[in-house]
C-alpha cells in the first residue's frame, strides 16, 4: 500500500537536503524529524502488493535515523522508503546502513531510476546471505545481474553503501571498495531514489546522499555551444 508522510514542514525538510544551496547535490539525515514519525519527503510502499512495512525515526545511540521495524516473515516482500520530490539519472548515491536483526533475511540498501513499485534498480547488502547484490525490479520481477559473495558483514555495524550510475556504467561500493561493476540498459531514464529492506528485515538508515553527474549528451551540448 502507497503512503505518503505528511508534514507542513515538507518544503523546509527538502530545502534543508541541498548541500550549500546546489541543487546537483542533496544529503538528507534525521535529526530533525520527530521520533516515532515517517520522515517528511518521503512515501512508502511494496513491491507486488505485499503487506507494508514500518518506517518511522528512531534514536540510535542519540542520532535519529530511519528504521524498517516489521518483523513478519514475508518472503518476497520489498519494503521501500522513496524520496517524493527527486529525478535522477546519472548520480552517484550513498547511504549508511545497519542490519539489526531479521530471521530469513537481514537486507536492505538503495533505490535508484525508479518509476514505480514495481520498476527500479537496487543495490543491497546482507548479512544473512554475506553478500552485496545489484538487482533490477522489472513489473514486479527481480532479476540479479551483479553479485559479491563472501563479504565479512556483521549485524549491528554500520557500512556505507554506494552507487556510481553513468549512462550504462554501474559501479557499487562497499565503504571505500568496488564490490560490483555491470553494464545494464533496461533503465535508461530519470527515476526517484529510496530506500529497500527485503523480507523481515528490521534496518537501520542514516545519512542518505545523491550527487546528479553530468552526461555525457551533456557534455557534447556544451562542446557545441
Amino acid at each position: 500500500m502507497h503512503t505518503v508522510a505528511s508534514s507542513t514542514q515538507l518544503f523546509v525538510v527538502l530545502l534543508a537536503g541541498l548541500l550549500n544551496g546546489d541543487p546537483h547535490r542533496w544529503k538528507r539525515d534525521f535529526e530533525k524529524d520527530a521520533l516515532g514519525e515517517k520522515p517528511a519527503g518521503f512515501s512508502f510502499d511494496t513491491t507486488r502488493d505485499a503487506p507494508s512495512g514500518k518506517w518511522q525515526i528512531v534514536d540510535d545511540q542519540g542520532k535519529h535515523v530511519l528504521a524498517q521495524l516489521d518483523e513478519k516473515r514475508e518472503k518476497w516482500r520489498y519494503a521501500l522508503a522513496v524520496v517524493e520530490d527527486s529525478s535522477l539519472k546519472d548520480l552517484k548515491l550513498s547511504v549508511r546502513v545497519k542490519a539489526i536483526k531479521g530471521q530469513l533475511d537481514q537486507g536492505g540498501g538503495l533505490v535508484w531510476r525508479y518509476r514505480n513499485s514495481e520498476n527500479y534498480l537496487v543495490a543491497r547488502l546482507d548479512v544473512a546471505d554475506r553478500d552485496v547484490r545489484l538487482m533490477r525490479v522489472s513489473d514486479g520481477n527481480t532479476t540479479p545481474f551483479g553479485i559479491k559473495e563472501g563479504v565479512d558483514l556483521k549485524p549491528d555495524q554500520w557500512y556505507t553503501l554506494r552507487v556510481e550510475h553513468k549512462g550504462c556504467e554501474i559501479k557499487v561500493y562497499l565503504d571505500e571498495d568496488i564490490v560490483i561493476m555491470k553494464h545494464e540498459k533496461h533503465f535508461d531514464r530519470p527515476g526517484k531514489i529510496g530506500l529497500w529492506t527485503k523480507s523481515d528485515s528490521v534496518m537501520h538508515f542514516d545519512d542518505l546522499q545523491a550527487k546528479q553527474l553530468e552526461s555525457d549528451d551533456d557534455k557534447e551540448d556544451n562542446d557545441d555551444e
